[in-house]
C-alpha cells in the first residue's frame, strides 16, 4: 500500500497540483497522509486506505479536515482490495466519493461519479508499470553487457582481494592488453581487456556512462548493429592502444563507450535535418569532456578512446549508408 500510495500522491501532486498535509492516525498509531486541491469555493480531498479500513480512514480523514480547514471539502477515498470486496459498493451513506481498485487485478472495480478523475491517474500508474516491466527488454543488449563488466570485475576483485585498485598481476592473468603477450599470439587480449577494469570508480564511471549511451545506440541502430558497434569500438580502441601506446597495459570499456559516442555524432550529422543540430553539438560537447579529462588525468589510455572513437563512427557511417540502399 504505501508504495501505491507514494506513487500516486506524486502524480497528483507533479500533474494535478495537489498538495499533501500528514494527519496522526489514532488506529493505526501512525502519520497518514491526506492529498487536497484548494479550489475556489471548496477543497478536493483524496486519501488512500484498504478496504478493511475505509470506514476508519473516512472519519479520521473527516475530523482532521473539519478541524483544519477554513471552507467545504469533498473526501475521495481510493479503496484497495486484494480479494472480493465486501464494502457497499454504491456508498449509500452518500458522505464521500470513493474508488475500490483492485491489486490483484490492476484495475478499478467500482468508481462512484465523483471520482472518475482519478481513473485517468490509475490508468497513467499501470502505464508506468508496464513501462517498467518493459524496459528490461527494451534495453536488454545494453543491462547484459553491463552484467557482464560487473561478473568478470567481481572475479577480478576476488582474485586480487581488493575492490577499489585491482593490482597489475590480476588485470595481466584475466587479458589486460599487454603488448608483448600480444605479440607471443595472445591475440584475444585486444578484445578482453576491454570487460576488465583497475578499480571501482573505473567500472562504476564506465557502466554510467554505458548505461545512458548504450540504451539511445540500442534504440537508433537495434540491438545487432550496437552489439557490432559495441565490439568492433574495443577491438578498435585497443588496436590503436597496441599501435600508439606499446608500453602500456590497458583496460576498460572505455574505447567501446567512445565507439557508441561515435555511433550517436554520425547519426546526428546525418540526421541533423530532422531532428536539429543541437543533438550532434552536445555529442561533440561531451566529447570534448571526456578527451579534456583524459588529456590531465593520469593513467587514462586516450588512444584507446580514440581508436574507439574513429572505429564507431566509421562503422556506423558504413552502416548508415547500407541503410539507405
Amino acid at each position: 500500500m504505501k508504495k501505491f500510495e507514494k506513487v500516486f500522491f506524486n502524480i497528483l501532486t507533479k500533474e494535478l497540483k495537489f498538495y499533501m498535509k500528514n494527519y496522526y492516525s489514532n488506529f493505526h498509531g501512525e502519520d497518514k497522509w491526506v492529498g487536497l486541491l484548494n479550489l475556489e469555493d471548496t477543497y478536493v480531498a483524496v486519501a488512500v486506505t484498504l478496504d478493511k479500513d475505509e470506514e476508519i480512514t473516512y472519519k479520521e480523514v473527516k475530523d482532521y479536515l473539519e478541524g483544519s480547514l477554513d471552507r467545504p471539502f469533498i473526501i475521495n477515498l481510493i479503496v484497495l482490495n486484494e480479494g472480493d470486496y465486501f464494502g457497499d459498493y454504491h456508498n449509500s451513506s452518500g458522505y464521500y466519493n470513493k474508488l475500490v481498485f483492485s491489486l490483484s487485478e490492476r484495475k478499478a472495480i467500482y468508481c462512484s461519479e465523483g471520482s472518475k478523475v482519478f481513473l485517468q491517474v490509475l490508468e497513467y500508474m499501470n502505464k508506468l508499470d508496464t513501462k517498467k516491466k518493459i524496459n528490461f527488454k527494451e534495453y536488454k543488449i545494453t543491462y547484459i553487457l553491463i552484467i557482464i563488466n560487473i561478473l568478470v570485475f567481481l572475479i577480478e576483485a576476488f582474485l586480487s582481494r581488493n575492490i577499489f585498485d585491482i593490482d597489475f598481476y590480476t588485470l595481466v592473468y584475466m587479458g589486460a592488453k599487454v603488448n608483448i603477450l600480444i605479440d607471443h599470439g595472445e591475440v584475444y587480449r585486444l578484445l578482453t581487456a576491454a570487460f576488465l577494469h583497475g578499480g571501482l570508480m573505473h567500472i562504476l564511471f564506465n557502466m554510467g556512462a554505458l548505461n545512458i549511451i548504450g540504451k539511445e545506440v540500442e534504440t537508433i541502430y537495434g540491438a545487432k548493429k550496437y552489439l557490432a558497434i559495441y565490439f568492433l569500438s574495443a577491438l578498435g580502441g585497443n588496436i590503436f592502444s597496441y599501435i600508439m601506446s606499446p608500453d602500456s597495459i590497458s583496460v576498460g570499456a572505455s574505447g567501446a563507450v567512445f565507439g557508441l559516442l561515435g555511433a550517436m555524432l554520425i547519426f546526428g550529422i546525418k540526421e541533423r535535418k530532422r531532428i536539429g543540430k543541437r543533438y550532434a553539438k552536445n555529442i561533440i560537447e561531451t566529447i570534448a569532456i571526456n578527451v579534456v579529462i583524459g588529456l590531465t588525468m593520469p593513467n587514462i589510455d586516450n588512444f584507446g578512446h580514440l581508436g574507439g572513437l574513429v572505429f564507431g563512427g566509421i562503422l556506423a557511417f558504413i552502416l548508415s549508408i547500407k541503410k539507405q540502399k
